[in-house]
């Protein structure tokens, strides 16, 4: 069962109405988790006073006490003291909340959530999912012992979407491994090591969103002891073939194929593989373990990435570029190029005829364009300045809200364009 942030805020009042526990009279107490993934880190000011203050990404705050009743709360960028966000909250005498801050650094929001008071049968404890990355989609939640996996298993808290809170489930205590995957699927977007559960805690699973735009982290607030932050720490990668006169070649990192057979001029879904430094190299399928090129790579924690190995079997390179999976505005698709040919020559870009880059050097990513979907877009490269047109690829479709990277690989006298769909 998932119900909306406001629905949440409005049960878990009325379970609670009333009851002050441990609190003075007329007061409120209040936690701050951020999950802000491209701002830096962020005071939170209740009536111009500090709260919490150089909160980062998926960071839980401490609990503070103070007056309830109807509070200016302040979102502050803890770098250049700028107001990020303003907005008067109603804080409700005796109830302990956590403020969610979340979105993106140019419209942030915020929202209480109250502390879970279900009753817990003996032996017991509760959890429930919030979602906060918007990119990525509803969630389900996979709760494994060590040894067990999620094809196996059953889902704990299905398809949860972003800016709403499940209600919560009882399980039993364990150590468990924590999954998120893309709802009613087996996507899988985080997995972590195992986390201790136990009996009578009330335990709340946020989901983080991430620069990459794909993959995830997550958050553990435990009511009684705090937030508890854990970093993915796997990335993505795919590859494109642009060596002109290879067949197929396999891409290995760190010795191990995670590619393989990707013909010339074609791309590869990603694979997940382990984030930090590594090597990763291309050799042609016919010869395994003879690389043709090597570079050294380091793959940060939840980001995507595209490897284009170009220049010829005698003569071959590598190079990656940091993928930014992360949602067009609605109704828009997401769109950049790359010169990947293996010549040497900078190009200038067309779409629908229009330049959209100017002298692109080789082996270099254009930024992302934002751009109105359509089945009947013509992509058109041509040497730098326009002088000579080196290929065209039409009709091509961009469907909202894909993201899209179109490359030409070859040379200048015979080169080809495609277009790969990363989301």
């Amino acid at each position: 069962m998932k119900i909306t942030w406001i629905a949440a805020v409005v049960a878990a009042l009325a379970l609670v109405s009333g009851c002050h526990g441990s609190h003075n009279q007329n007061s409120t107490s209040m936690r701050t988790l951020v999950a802000v993934p491209d701002a830096e880190p962020l005071d939170i000011l209740v009536d111009s006073d500090v709260k919490a203050s150089a909160l980062s990404l998926g960071t839980t705050s401490s609990v503070s006490e103070f007056d309830s009743g109807s509070r200016d709360v302040q979102v502050r960028s803890s770098t250049s003291q700028s107001i990020l966000s303003d907005k008067q909250i109603q804080f409700s005498s005796g109830v302990t909340s956590t403020l969610i801050v979340y979105g993106k650094r140019a419209g942030i929001l915020s929202q209480l959530l109250p502390d879970d008071t279900t009753t817990i049968d003996s032996g017991q404890l509760r959890i429930r999912l919030v979602n906060l990355a918007g990119d990525s989609g509803p969630v389900d939640l996979y709760l494994t012992a060590s040894g067990q996996n999620i094809s196996t298993s059953p889902v704990i808290i299905p398809s949860t979407g972003y800016g709403s809170a499940s209600g919560s489930v009882e399980i039993a205590p364990a150590s468990l491994a924590v999954t998120i995957t893309s709802a009613g699927t087996q996507d899988v977007l985080f997995t972590s090591t195992p986390q201790s559960f136990a009996a009578g805690s009330y335990v709340t699973i946020v989901v983080i969103p991430t620069l990459g735009g794909k993959l995830v982290n997550v958050s553990l607030i435990n009511q009684s002891s705090g937030g508890t932050f854990l970093q993915n720490t796997n990335a993505r990668v795919k590859a494109v073939n642009g060596i002109t006169n290879s067949t197929n070649v396999n891409y290995r990192v760190d010795g191990s194929a995670i590619l393989v057979n990707v013909p010339f001029a074609a791309g590869s879904s990603y694979i997940t593989t382990p984030s930090g430094q590594h090597t990763l190299t291309v050799e042609a399928s016919n010869t395994p373990g003879t690389a043709l090129a090597s570079l050294p790579v380091n793959l940060a924690s939840a980001r995507d990435y595209s490897a284009l190995s170009i220049g010829t079997l005698a003569a071959s390179s590598l190079v990656t570029f940091l993928d930014d999976n992360s949602l067009p505005a609605t109704g828009f698709c997401k769109l950049r190029f790359v010169n990947g040919l293996s010549d040497g020559n900078s190009v200038d870009v067309q779409l629908n005829f229009a330049t959209q880059v100017s002298q692109l050097p080789a082996a270099t990513a254009s930024t992302y364009f934002q751009v109105a979907p359509s089945i009947t877009y013509t992509i058109t490269y041509s040497t730098g300045g326009g002088v000579q047109v080196i290929g065209t690829l039409t009709p091509i479709e961009l469907d909202t809200p894909g993201v899209y990277t179109s490359y030409v690989v070859g040379t200048v006298s015979n080169a080809k364009i495609i277009v790969v769909r990363e989301r």
